[in-house]
């Protein structure tokens, strides 16, 4: 896929047809790749389903839900950043079933340093978490950066001890819940 950056209604398109039924990010890609763009690739899939043999009407997610949940993102300071943008995780994009769309909040260079994750308990002793604390700090000092889910424990110490140097916290319903 091309680098370039999107509109906000290149975004809105593409939020439309990921949210839409039967659409992951495999078939996303899939869907722009044959037809050049969401507009065009939106416009397609009812017949598309019909074809496939789907009895009930596909349901394709609404402009409205679309501009409610861009609304919810920027009012948080958040934004979505898509597949070809510049701004987005090169190491992500490589992957088959990215997502087409994520939503981000802060540095996205962040992610273009080495990474890093550390694993743990969720309920963890404070020697764990001093250890993690330690461990994250080190490597932040050292130009990596810290990813991981934000749970507590020892998701969190690992945030805490890599905080100044640069932390990731990848949150799977995004950045405004």
């Amino acid at each position: 896929m091309k680098r370039r950056s999107l509109s906000l209604t290149e975004k809105r398109d593409w939020l439309r047809l990921i949210r839409s039924q039967n659409v992951g990010p495999v078939i996303f890609r899939q869907l722009i790749a044959r037809y050049g763009d969401a507009p065009t690739a939106l416009e397609a899939l009812p017949e598309l389903a019909r074809k496939g043999g789907r009895k009930r009407r596909l349901i394709i997610a609404k402009a409205s839900d679309v501009d409610r949940e861009l609304e919810r993102m920027a009012a948080v300071g958040g934004r979505y950043v898509a597949l070809c943008e510049p701004d987005y995780p090169a190491l992500l994009a490589e992957t088959p079933d990215g997502p087409p769309l994520i939503g981000a909040r802060g540095h996205l260079h962040l992610a273009e340093r080495p990474t890093a994750a550390l694993v743990g308990a969720r309920s963890s002793s404070a020697n764990g978490d001093s250890l993690a604390r330690a461990i994250a700090g080190g490597l932040g000092n050292r130009g990596w950066t810290m990813v991981s889910g934000l749970a507590r424990g020892i998701d969190t110490a690992a945030h805490l001890g890599s905080v100044e140097s640069g932390t990731i916290a990848v949150v799977a319903g995004g950045p405004d819940v």
